[in-house]
C-alpha cells in the first residue's frame, strides 16, 4: 500500500468536509476510518476549526505527520456527503486507494452550483423570510432588493478577499441604509423590524451556531468553543451593521432637511 498516498486522501477528505461546514467530530471520524484501513497501530487525527492534525504509525514505518490549515470555509453539504461516500466505499473495498483520492479531487475542484444559482437564493432567502415573519408584498420586495446589495458584497469580497466579519458589516450597513430610504419614502408601509429582519437572514450564523452545539456535545469543547466565538463575531457584525446604518441614514438626512 502507498502510505503517502493513504494519508494525502484522508487529509485531502478531511480539508474538504471542514470546508465545507462538518462538525469536527465528523471530520476527524471520517479522516480515522480512512487511515485505519492501513491496518497501522498509530491512527490519530486531531482537528481544529481552522487546521487539520494527523499521524500515522507502525513498528515496520517511521510515522507520517502532516498538518494543513484550512482558511477558506463556506457551508456546502453537498461536498460533505460525497466525500463520506467516498470514504464508505474505500473502507468497504468497493474502490481503491488511487480512484478515491481521483474522487476527492474532483469534489474539491468542481462547483455544486454555479455562482448565479447562489446569489439568486441569496435574495429569494431575504424575500422569502420577511414574508415568514409577517411582511406584505412590498416589504419582501425590497428585502429581495437588500438581498441584491448582499450579491453585490459577496461579489466584491470574492475579488478582494476580505474576511467575514468585514463582509457582515458592510453588507448590514447596506441593508440598514437602504430600508431607512424606503421608510422615509413610503412612511408607515414600510415595517421596518421586519424587512430588516428578513434582508438579515442569509448573514446569520445558524450553522456555525450549530455546530457549536454539536461539538460542545460530543466534548470538543476547544472547537465548540471557537465556532461559538465565531458565531458571535458574525453576529455582533451584523448587529453592528445595522445600527451603524441606521444611524448614518439618520445623520444624512439629517443634513439634507438642514
Amino acid at each position: 500500500m502507498n502510505y503517502k498516498l493513504l494519508v494525502d486522501t484522508a487529509m485531502l477528505a478531511g480539508e474538504i468536509m471542514l470546508s465545507g461546514g462538518a462538525e469536527t467530530y465528523r471530520v476527524e471520524d471520517t479522516m480515522c476510518r480512512i487511515l485505519k484501513i492501513s491496518g497501522f497501530e498509530k491512527t490519530e487525527t486531531f482537528v481544529t476549526p481552522t487546521g487539520i492534525f494527523l499521524t500515522l504509525g507502525d513498528s515496520n514505518i517511521d510515522s507520517i505527520t502532516v498538518v494543513k490549515r484550512v482558511d477558506n470555509r463556506i457551508i456546502n453539504i453537498s461536498h460533505i456527503y460525497e466525500t463520506n461516500n467516498v470514504s464508505r466505499k474505500l473502507c468497504n473495498g468497493t474502490i481503491t486507494l488511487e480512484e478515491a483520492y481521483d474522487e476527492l479531487k474532483n469534489i474539491k475542484n468542481r462547483e455544486q452550483n454555479s455562482r448565479i444559482a447562489n446569489y439568486l437564493c441569496t435574495m429569494l432567502a431575504s424575500l422569502a423570510f420577511t414574508i415568514l415573519l409577517g411582511g406584505d408584498w412590498l416589504n419582501s420586495i425590497i428585502a429581495g432588493l437588500n438581498g441584491s446589495l448582499i450579491v453585490v458584497i459577496l461579489i466584491i469580497t470574492r475579488k478582494v478577499k476580505i474576511n467575514s466579519f468585514v463582509k457582515n458589516l458592510v453588507a448590514s450597513i447596506l441593508i440598514a441604509f437602504n430600508s431607512m430610504f424606503f421608510l422615509y419614502k413610503f412612511g408607515s408601509a414600510i415595517q421596518l423590524d421586519t424587512l430588516i429582519g428578513g434582508s438579515v437572514m442569509p448573514l446569520l450564523p445558524g450553522v456555525a451556531i450549530t455546530n457549536a452545539i454539536r461539538d460542545t456535545l460530543q466534548g470538543d469543547y476547544m472547537s465548540g468553543g471557537a465556532r461559538a466565538i465565531e458565531a458571535f463575531v458574525s453576529a455582533t457584525s451584523t448587529a453592528a451593521g445595522i445600527g451603524i446604518g441606521m444611524a448614518f441614514y439618520s445623520f444624512v438626512a439629517g443634513g439634507i432637511a438642514l
